[in-house]
């Protein structure tokens, strides 16, 4: 169980503004519609820590939701520049409760939202070109994130796009040579390829520039058009050459630091695993390769936070707990 202080006044707090019949407002004390007076109020050298949010990821019920730990990671990392999209009045009402900055903004619909359950995901894109075109830069955070550092004080802003890798180790998250054989082909059968695990679009850190501008129109206008995976758009968009009547975005990468910056499965894999990082403390966990994404996320809070060592030995490395192949 999670311990927070005073947590019975903000579960009673959500439950009053969540209720059936509770007035939705568009502004409020914390948040508001124009996205420049909250920037205005929240932003340190340019720059705020986002994340999008829908009432889904609200528990009214006197559980602690995935919004609200993602939130007590910021606050206790020190993270002061952070802010919630509420694109929802759900959302807006309880960041009120919580004392959060929020932006209210209903983004549009894309076509993939209909199709897949990352309708959330394939519409940020368009939410974060509103923030570059503000002058600001933007760590987009997805809620399924435990933050346990400030991710401010781990970036080096030398390149348009600074993203957290779904690979699990070095070779994967940093590129390697790989050699494809085609036996057919003979002597020249063995043919040289550079692979690299995908950008995770969950944890990025985005500058503002004409290219990064463009490359938001281009992702959102490929999925207003077709129901592609977000995510796959986002690295498409970003890695693909310039070929025939097609122009590169020209975007520059950074990947993050894959002990700092973890996904889900290098920490359940690896990290907690080796003895080397016994008393190693990550910057940010998604928890991306795994379903149970709450549960981990208050294990790995359990572990980092309140000192737990065993918080993360009951689950498996992958995302099932009794199939032999676990």
């Amino acid at each position: 169980m999670l311990r927070r202080t005073g947590a019975l006044a903000v579960v009673c707090a959500l439950i009053a503004v969540l209720a059936p019949g509770a007035r939705a407002e568009a502004v409020g004390q914390f948040g508001s519609s124009d996205l420049k007076s909250v920037l205005d109020k929240i932003g340190i050298n340019n720059e705020v820590m986002a994340a999008v949010s829908n009432g889904a990821l609200i528990t009214p019920d006197g559980q602690f939701g995935m919004l609200k730990l993602w939130i007590d990671g910021c606050q206790r990392a020190g993270v002061k520049n952070f802010m919630v999209i509420a694109i929802d009045d759900e959302v807006a009402k309880a960041c009120e409760a919580l004392g959060v900055a929020y932006w209210r903004r209903t983004p549009k619909a894309t076509a993939d939202k209909a199709a897949s359950n990352h309708g959330i995901s394939a519409q940020k894109f368009q939410l974060i070109k509103e923030f570059l075109v503000l002058g600001y830069s933007v760590l987009l955070s997805d809620v399924d994130i435990v933050t346990l550092q400030n991710p401010f004080d781990h970036l080096y802003r030398d390149e348009d796009v600074e993203a957290l890798s779904d690979g699990y180790d070095e070779q994967t998250a940093y590129g390697w040579d790989d050699v494809h054989d085609d036996p057919k082909m003979g002597w020249s059968r063995w043919a040289h390829t550079i692979r690299v695990f995908t950008l995770n679009s969950g944890l990025f850190y985005i500058r503002p520039n004409e290219r990064t501008l463009t490359l938001m129109d281009r992702i959102t206008d490929r999925l207003n058009k077709n129901k592609e995976w977000d995510q796959a758009v986002f690295n498409m968009e970003i890695f693909f050459p310039s070929h025939d009547a097609y122009r590169t975005s020209r975007i520059s990468v950074r990947i993050m630091n894959i002990d700092k910056f973890l996904n889900s499965k290098r920490l359940f894999r690896t990290i907690r695993y080796e003895p080397q990082y016994a008393n190693h403390m990550p910057v940010m966990v998604h928890v991306n390769y795994h379903p149970d994404k709450f549960q981990r996320m208050q294990s790995i809070w359990a572990k980092y936070v309140e000192g737990d060592k065993t918080a993360l030995d009951k689950y498996p490395v992958g995302s099932c707990f009794n199939a032999p192949d676990c």
